[in-house]
């Protein structure tokens, strides 16, 4: 047998065992699209998120304060971790400077993995108010090893590590899948949304817009939340002036004549990526006049938030305005949006949650503003307005890179740690029945159950109903305990979504 030929062989069987016999799939399948023998692993079409909608806390929420208050856990009388977790700045006066809020109230929510009661943190009370939206809400501890934020960041955002080629944000894939489905071949405007901003700009936050090997046509659109001006002023295409139609037109022929040189004779037309890609980039320009009859300048307006006795201007608040407008645009809804939570101002170490110090005062600020804003474009039960979201068809995604340390930094503040920390999956296929917690935090801070960034990434997926594996996406590999993909599957959903199908 020739070498190449066993190679070949070889590596097919490898993939059986991987992928499993029982899937069967085709290079040709649409990006997304559920292979045959998958259908354990698929939501019910009535029962699927048709949009998602994430807010990004960037530079680190502590969980103590906010999603994950074990009330026995780290306190004075601990025998060997007093004064950790919670109580280790439970003395702070930001406890108790948001609205009077009681910081030892019972707000109870549900047991983790281990049987330990977990209560939302006195910084959630407006969540914990919201009985209907906690009522929807999943807990998932989730860990990994990278604490820079420059790594952890594009981690939590695509579930790759820095370097890898195909590291794409989940807004790239629902992008694909639209564009491949063909849902909608006459829309103009995007599927996939990211407003973005950052303190640092070398935290890499952007890679939430990141498309890694899917086409350029799959890459989000990516719009600063505190630059919007004059990304609108670009979709007016000023710089070419009353001559559009002559310039499109003369960019157009140049683009066929190219193509007519990459085509031969009974052979077709050879593959050029680049070139795919400056056809897209070239139709999105022409019709930027139709994008900007959805991005109209209004959606990126000042506004102001108010928590804790701050008010400022709050960069939240505007791009999850603008989120709410995109995802409930009565012709062309968003399908994906991804908002970046500065804060309503920056932490010590930049952000809205890196709290090398003052961690009480600047996570009750922060995460108080973000729920202030987030709730209230939330429709209560019976509300109906179409103007808000609705749990019933969206998917609300709280992702953060890593949390922060048990013990303190200094006097006020926390370190990074990722090696326990949780995030949220609300709405969507996320129903009452399937609430709760999903992994553990130990006495010690360390998650001794949980969920990896690229598990959060394919449950995503899965709850829109797409097939999370594929080279531009991930593999078995993705999923710690998993064999093939059919298992790969059940664990994400089992973990973030409560389903075991």
């Amino acid at each position: 047998m020739k070498r190449r030929t066993f190679l070949t062989l070889a590596g097919g069987a490898g993939a059986a065992v991987l992928v499993g016999p029982w899937i069967r799939r085709s290079s040709a399948d649409t990006f997304g699209a559920f292979p045959g023998g998958t259908t354990s692993v698929q939501l019910p079409a009535g029962q699927r998120a048709k949009r998602v909608l994430e807010v990004f806390l960037y530079g680190g929420l502590s969980p103590w304060e906010t999603l994950y208050f074990v009330r026995g856990y780290g306190t004075a009388s601990d025998p060997m971790y007093p004064n950790s977790q919670y109580y280790a700045l439970s003395n702070s006066e930001a406890l108790a400077s948001c609205g009077g809020v009681d910081p030892l109230l019972d707000r109870s929510f549900a047991n983790d993995s281990t049987g330990a009661p977990v209560e939302l943190g006195p910084f959630a009370h407006r969540l914990f108010q919201r009985a209907d939206v906690t009522a929807r809400m999943r807990i998932v501890v989730q860990r990994h090893n990278l604490e820079p934020h420059e790594a952890a960041v594009p981690m939590a955002l695509t579930g790759r590590p820095v370097g890898q080629p195909n590291a794409a944000g989940l807004g790239a894939h629902v992008q694909r899948a639209r564009l491949d489905a063909h849902e909608t071949p006459g829309r103009a405007s995007p599927h996939a949304y990211v407003f973005a901003t950052g303190g640092v700009s070398s935290d890499n936050v952007a890679a939430a817009a990141a498309s890694g090997t899917h086409p350029g046509g799959a890459r989000p659109l990516l719009i600063k939340t505190d630059n919007a001006s004059r990304f609108t002023n670009l979709l007016a295409r000023n710089t070419v002036g009353p001559g559009k139609p002559q310039h499109d037109t003369l960019v157009g022929t140049y683009l066929e004549q190219y193509n007519r040189r990459l085509t031969f004779p009974d052979h077709g037309r050879v593959r050029s990526h680049r070139t795919d890609d400056l056809a897209i980039a070239f139709n999105t320009t022409k019709n930027a006049g139709a994008i900007s009859g959805v991005l109209t300048p209004d959606l990126f307006a000042s506004r102001n938030g108010t928590s804790c006795g701050v008010t400022d201007v709050s960069l939240p608040h505007m791009g999850l305005n603008a989120a709410r407008r995109l995802l409930t645009h009565p012709q062309e809804p968003a399908s994906y949006v991804c908002v970046s939570d500065t804060g309503l101002y920056e932490a010590s170490g930049g952000g809205g949650y890196d709290t090398h110090s003052e961690n009480s005062v600047d996570t009750a600020v922060n995460f108080d503003n973000m729920l202030n804003a987030l709730l209230a474009m939330i429709n209560t039960p019976g509300e109906n307005d179409p103007t808000k979201i609705s749990l019933d068809d969206t998917l609300v995604i709280l992702n953060t890179e890593f949390g922060r340390t048990p013990g303190r930094q200094g006097n006020t503040g926390r370190n990074h740690h990722p090696k326990g920390y949780v995030t949220a999956f609300i709405g969507g296929p996320v129903t009452t029945q399937f609430k709760g917690v999903s992994g553990a935090i130990g006495r010690d801070g360390t998650a001794t159950a949980f969920a990896t960034p690229a598990e959060n990434r394919m449950a995503a997926m899965l709850a829109l109903g797409m097939w999370p594996f594929a080279a531009e996406s991930f593999n078995v590999a993705d999923a710690p305990t998993a064999t093939n993909e059919l298992t790969a599957a059940q664990s994400a959903m089992t973990k973030f979504l409560g389903r075991t199908l």
